[in-house]
C-alpha cells in the first residue's frame, strides 16, 4: 500500500543562463515529497524531486512546474495524502511474519475528515447510483448535472416558442400602451402573471424530475442484487457481500484474498459499473478502499451549526522545516488547535451515523475453503461492520 507517514513540499526559484540564441529565463519549482520513516527525509524526497525538475526544465521539457494536489491524484504519480489513524492485520491472532496469511489494513482520516479503510488484498467494490442511472437509463440521464434527458429535450422546440411567445406579446402590450397611453400597470400585471406561469411550470419539471430519480433509484438495490446473483451462478467459485451506502453500494469479495493490480478486479469493475475515479485511486494506492464514517455535510450537526463542514488545516503533515510554508509558527499552531478540536467533534458525532448498511451474501457452489485466507476475510468483514455499524439502527450519512 502506497501511503506515507510524512509528507513534505519545496520550493525554489532557478534562472536560466543567457545565451547568444536564447535569453534568460525564470522559473519557480514546487513538488512534494513523502517517507515513511521521518519528516527530513520527506523534505530530502522533496528537494531531489525539485532538482530532477530543475534539470528537466533546463533540457527544454515542457512541464509542470508547481505541482497542486489533485482529489484522486490520476496520472501525477503522487500518493494520496491523508493522516494515518491506526494499523491492523486479519487475522488477527496470526503473526505478522507469516505475510501470506495476513491482511493488512491501514485506517486513514481523507481530506473531508472521514476515516478510511485501506486494505492491501481484500477487494472492495465501490459503485455509484449516479453510474447505474447512466448505464440503466441511458436514454434518461445525461453525464452533466444529472439532469433527466427527456425534461432537457422538453426544452426543445416547444419551450423556446413559449419563450418568442411571450417577448412578442410583451411587444405587443407595450406598443399598444404607449398608442393609447394607458397606465403601464396593465405591463406589470401581465409580467406577473407570465413569471407566476413559468414558476408554476418550472415548480412541476422540477417535480416530476425529483420524483423520476427517486422512483429510479429504488430499482437500483434489486437490479444489484440481480447483477451479483447472476455473477455468482457463472463463476460457482465467487461470493460476495452486498452493502448500500447513502448514494450507492459497496460489494465485498469475500472467497479469496486479491491484488488491486489483478485483471479479476478490473474485470468486476466493469460487471459491477464501479466508480472509476475508485477504481483508479485504488490503483495508484496500491490497495481497496470504504470509508468508515460519515461526510460530514450530510450529518445534521452540520446543518445545526454545530460542526464546521470543512475540516480545517488541511495541509496539517508539512512540517515547520518547510521551505513552502506561508503561515507563521502562530498562525499553524492555531489551525491545528481548531483541527483537533473538530476531530474530536466529528468522532464523537459520527457515532450517531452508519456509513452502510448490510444488504445480503450471495456465493457460488463451489467456493473453495481456505481456512487462513477465510480467517483474513472474515475477520476483516468482522471489522469492517463493526467500524461502519451497519447492524445499529441509525442513519446513513
Amino acid at each position: 500500500m502506497l501511503i506515507p507517514k510524512y509528507w513534505a513540499q519545496h520550493k525554489q526559484r532557478f534562472e536560466s543562463l543567457e545565451t547568444s540564441s536564447n535569453p534568460s529565463k525564470q522559473a519557480t519549482m514546487k513538488r512534494y515529497g513523502w517517507s515513511d520513516i521521518s519528516q527530513m527525509e520527506a523534505l530530502s524526497h522533496a528537494k531531489s524531486r525539485v532538482d530532477d525538475a530543475h534539470h528537466r526544465w533546463l533540457a527544454g521539457e515542457d512541464i509542470v512546474r508547481r505541482e497542486r494536489r489533485e482529489e484522486y491524484n490520476e496520472g501525477n504519480s503522487i500518493p494520496i495524502r491523508e493522516q494515518i489513524v491506526s494499523k491492523h492485520s486479519f487475522p488477527e491472532n496470526e503473526s505478522s511474519n507469516n505475510s501470506a496469511a495476513v491482511t493488512k489494513l491501514i485506517v486513514t482520516r481523507n481530506s473531508y475528515g472521514a476515516q478510511v479503510a485501506n486494505v492491501d488484498n481484500i477487494a472492495i467494490i465501490d459503485v455509484d447510483n449516479d453510474d447505474l442511472l447512466r448505464h440503466i437509463y441511458p436514454d434518461d440521464y445525461t453525464h452533466h448535472g444529472f439532469m433527466p434527458a427527456f425534461l432537457v429535450n422538453q426544452s426543445n422546440p416547444t419551450s423556446k416558442i413559449k419563450i418568442w411567445f411571450f417577448v412578442i406579446a410583451f411587444i405587443l402590450i407595450a406598443s399598444v400602451i404607449a398608442w393609447l397611453g394607458l397606465s403601464w400597470l396593465w405591463l406589470l400585471v401581465v409580467m406577473f402573471g407570465v413569471t407566476a406561469y413559468l414558476w408554476q411550470q418550472a415548480s412541476a419539471r422540477d417535480k416530476t424530475r425529483t420524483q423520476k430519480y427517486a422512483d429510479d433509484a429504488a430499482s437500483l438495490l434489486p437490479y444489484m442484487t440481480d447483477l451479483i446473483i447472476n455473477r455468482v451462478a457463472n463463476y460457482p467459485n465467487e461470493s460476495f457481500r452486498l452493502y448500500q451506502t447513502p448514494a450507492g453500494f459497496r460489494i465485498i469479495a469475500t472467497h479469496d484474498t486479491i491484488l488491486p493490480s489483478d485483471k479479476l478486479v478490473e474485470e468486476w469493475s466493469e460487471y459491477f459499473h464501479a466508480d472509476a475515479n475508485y477504481v483508479r485511486l485504488c490503483q495508484v494506492q496500491q490497495c481497496f478502499r470504504a470509508r468508515l464514517t460519515a461526510k460530514p455535510w450530510r450529518m445534521t450537526e452540520v446543518e445545526n451549526n454545530k460542526l464546521a463542514k470543512d475540516i480545517p488545516a488541511k495541509d496539517f503533515w508539512f512540517g515547520s522545516d518547510n521551505t513552502d510554508v506561508e503561515n507563521s509558527i502562530e498562525q499553524r499552531q492555531d489551525a491545528l488547535k481548531a483541527r483537533k478540536q473538530w476531530l474530536a467533534d466529528y468522532d464523537k458525532y459520527a457515532k450517531n451515523y452508519r456509513a452502510c448498511h448490510y444488504v445480503e451474501s450471495m456465493a457460488g457452489k463451489e467456493v473453495a475453503n481456505n481456512s487462513k485466507v477465510q480467517a483474513s476475510i472474515d475477520d476483516f468483514v468482522q471489522w469492517h461492520d463493526r467500524a461502519c455499524q451497519v447492524n445499529k439502527s441509525l442513519p446513513m450519512a
